[in-house]
């Protein structure tokens, strides 16, 4: 009966054992990975590249910032050691004829002033001060200046040697505002070229920046040395134990760092 059939085909009613073979025009499927279970999806790079960019930053160990505290701490105490007698300077010019006193500094800077005077011969002595704060309109003085000047004149001063020259009312800058009060005395002086040589007399850590202003304002036609008359408020080699020392320090600093990126004059 089954004698037309082909030697390979199977018989009725029997099962075949053998695969058929895969088409030839249906593509194989891809194994399917595995999911990760456990771990975070990635992070999205949606602004990574116009927004932001990753970077490895190092970071100091515990190593470094201490050679970097023990190098501030003793570049502090270095500069801090100097710093006052840096600020308080004293470097006259020789053979200077004048002598200006700062009318603030208390008494006892116009009596070193006498004595300085007398030292070097000086020929006249100029007082500079500012208009009176305090008594204004019950002193015949009104000025710094004046008060400065009476008070030579009662140490035995000559009167003929002394000026006052006092500058104008000012909130800031007075040291600059007494400055050129000076200049304008001394401009009506008619001195000669070859004796413009002054030395200025003030009180302590206010020494260094006084003798900046006052030479700015005086211009290059003058020398202008310094005489820094120690404060009785506190001791110079120990200032940095007393209030007084710390704040004339400080302040005195503050200001010259701010003359010299130009925030005052």
């Amino acid at each position: 009966m089954n004698e037309d059939l082909p030697a390979s085909a199977p018989a009725a009613g029997s099962l075949s054992l053998t695969p058929a073979p895969a088409s030839a025009s249906a593509p194989a499927a891809a194994p399917t990975p595995p999911s990760a279970i456990g771990k975070p999806a990635p992070s999205s790079k949606k602004w990574e590249g116009f927004w932001f960019r990753r970077r490895s930053v190092p970071l100091p160990t515990w190593r470094l910032w201490l050679c970097a505290l023990g190098t501030a701490a003793a570049i502090t105490l270095g500069v801090g050691s100097q710093l006052h007698s840096w600020l308080a300077v004293t470097d006259p010019v020789s053979g200077a004829k004048y002598i200006a006193i700062e009318g603030w500094a208390p008494d006892e800077v116009a009596r070193r002033t006498q004595e300085i005077a007398d030292d070097t011969h000086a020929v006249r002595i100029f007082c500079t001060g500012m208009p009176l704060e305090k008594g204004h309109y019950l002193a015949a003085w009104k000025t710094d200046a004046d008060v400065t000047a009476i008070t030579l004149a009662k140490l035995g001063v000559d009167p003929q040697r002394i000026c006052p020259a006092a500058g104008g009312a000012a909130k800031v800058d007075r040291t600059r505002a007494m400055a050129m009060g000076l200049k304008e005395v001394l401009d009506g002086e008619g001195i000669p070229a070859s004796d413009r040589k002054i030395n200025l007399v003030s009180q302590g850590t206010h020494a260094r920046r006084s003798r900046d202003v006052f030479q700015d304002v005086l211009g290059p036609e003058w020398q202008v040395g310094i005489h820094s008359i120690p404060s009785s408020e506190y001791d110079p080699a120990k200032w940095y134990r007393q209030s007084a020392g710390v704040k004339g320090v400080i302040a005195e600093t503050a200001a010259i760092c701010l003359r010299a990126v130009g925030l005052v004059d």
